[in-house]
């Protein structure tokens, strides 16, 4: 699918100000649609709106179908009836422009349980049946990751693979009794994504309503404690007794020299492949229903995965394997339509081969202009070489701020970025903007952190580091009216 010429913000909302230590599907979310529409942007990315796992991080959740919890705003609950204006607890005394997870966490879910036994209790017919569809919708999913999530709990976060055998292999008759005895926690889950979902709805129809698409993301790896390996063992590189049959990563590139091994299973492309591809077909289903836009994380992994054995000590260890390619996006069009895709991570060995599938199919892929320096002029990031049919980002979730990424660089190397630029004295981050939006691709997706020209405080995350990530909030008020207008004036200046 071929984008219109246009732009937007990066932005998790996590990320969005507001109360209760976390950003939430609040007023502040709506507020900022209002000032993406004042700084002419037309698309918002969000990144993975699904319960968060390992560091905090949403590419590591315990499902790939779920929403966050987390992001339900507890005041939008009290609106709409689901708490009394008294059941919602007092803003707090958060630390400012940072995520506080474990006590956001514990916040919603003390709320959520009182919205669920009011519910039980008082809840009109309508809504009882808005919730009974709900569920209807969206099983098989719900009931295997509440299920998931209540054992879960009850053996205190322990990952799937040590729980007692019976129910980590899902014993027909261990999954009725644990169904049974923890039915009110089962529910209690279900109505947590009853609760997100009508909020997230909400929230893309205003975006909607006022001429913003929602880009979202489907990750192609997915966590092995999660819901979807518990319930779909056979679809995955597992053995007999469950262990990882390979291990998800990247080899060590020459640039870099860093072993990735992210410990995800891989897929079993030939089971999944005998039911026509039913698991993605209801994932991308699920995401569609959410976002308008899709971007797929490491694309690659479709076309060609890196699998490195479970005891290697780096990840130069492993081989290539290939995945379904066209096959699986093909079939996924002739059941769902036309799919919006971006394409993000081509891997570079097998780049020719990705790039033949992503003109097959249409689909746009991305470039980063923070990596246009590290090579050669003929480099695919250099804004001089973007095709039409890509995305331009000036960072990414993973990489630095503009700003702060520039600081870190050494003489010479400045000197090199500000010879390419020549923009006079104009901030490193309005350069970067400015080239982005100024490129053939049709989208150009900026991260609010460089719009706010934050230095390496700002960085979302920095890969393979568990601690202290995914925690950046802007501060209120600096979203300002003269900022959109700068924004809209260069955005409309290059015809986005």
């Amino acid at each position: 699918m071929k984008f219109r010429r246009g732009s937007g913000i990066l932005l998790h909302v996590t990320s969005l100000p507001g109360p209760h230590g976390i950003g939430s599907l609040g007023r502040e979310a709506f507020e900022f649609v209002d000032w993406l529409v004042d700084a002419g942007q037309r698309f918002w990315e969000v990144l993975p709106i699904t319960p968060i796992g390992y560091g905090n991080s949403p590419y590591s959740s315990p499902s790939a179908f779920a929403g966050a919890p987390t992001l339900i705003s507890l005041e939008r609950l009290a609106e709409d009836g689901f708490l009394s204006p008294d059941e919602v607890p007092p803003p707090g005394d958060f630390p400012a422009g940072r995520a506080v997870y474990p006590e956001a966490i514990r916040l919603k879910r003390e709320a959520v349980e009182k919205a669920w036994r009011r519910f039980r209790e008082e809840a009109s017919e309508r809504r009882r049946k808005d919730f009974a569809d709900f569920q209807a919708e969206h099983n098989p999913w719900l009931e295997n990751y509440a299920l998931y999530k209540a054992v879960k709990d009850h053996f205190r976060g322990a990952p799937w693979y040590e729980w007692p055998e019976e129910i980590a292999f899902r014993r027909k008759r261990a999954l009725q009794e644990w169904g049974e005895k923890l039915a009110d926690r089962i529910e209690e889950t279900k109505f947590a994504e009853f609760l997100f979902f009508r909020q997230w709805k909400k929230l893309r129809g205003y975006c909607n309503e006022r001429g913003v698409k929602i880009i979202g993301d489907i990750p192609f790896p997915v966590s092995y404690d999660s819901a979807d390996v518990w319930a779909n063992r056979e679809l995955f590189l597992l053995d007999e007794k469950g262990g990882r049959r390979a291990l998800g990563g990247v080899p060590m590139t020459g640039h870099s020299g860093v072993s990735q091994i992210w410990g995800n299973p891989l897929y079993d492309w030939v089971t999944m492949s005998e039911d026509g591809f039913y698991w993605w077909t209801r994932r991308f289903r699920t995401v569609l229903e959410l976002v308008d836009v899709i971007r797929v994380d490491h694309f690659s992994g479709f076309v060609v995965a890196w699998h490195i054995p479970p005891r290697a000590e780096t990840s130069a260890e492993g081989q290539w394997f290939y995945g379904p390619g066209a096959a699986l996006f093909g079939l996924l069009e002739k059941k769902l339509g036309t799919l919006p895709i971006i394409a993000e991570a081509l891997e570079p060995v097998h780049f020719e081969e990705a790039k033949a599938i992503l003109e097959l199919m249409e689909f746009s892929s991305t470039r980063v202009l923070q990596f246009a320096f590290r090579g050669k002029k003929g480099s695919p990031h250099r804004p001089e070489n973007y095709p039409y049919n890509s995305v331009a980002y000036t960072g990414t979730h993973d990489t630095d701020t503009a700003a702060g990424w520039f600081s870190g660089l050494g003489p010479e190397e400045k000197k090199t970025v500000l010879d390419y630029f020549q923009d006079g004295r104009e901030a490193i981050n309005w350069k970067f903007i400015r080239r982005a939006l100024a490129s053939a691709a049709d989208l150009t997706v900026i991260p609010l952190q460089d719009v706010l020209g934050l230095g390496s405080e700002a960085r979302m995350n920095a890969p393979g580091q568990s601690a202290g990530q995914w925690e950046w909030r802007c501060l209120p008020g600096v979203l300002t009216s003269e900022l959109a207008e700068r924004l809209a004036g260069m955005t409309r200046h290059f015809g986005r």
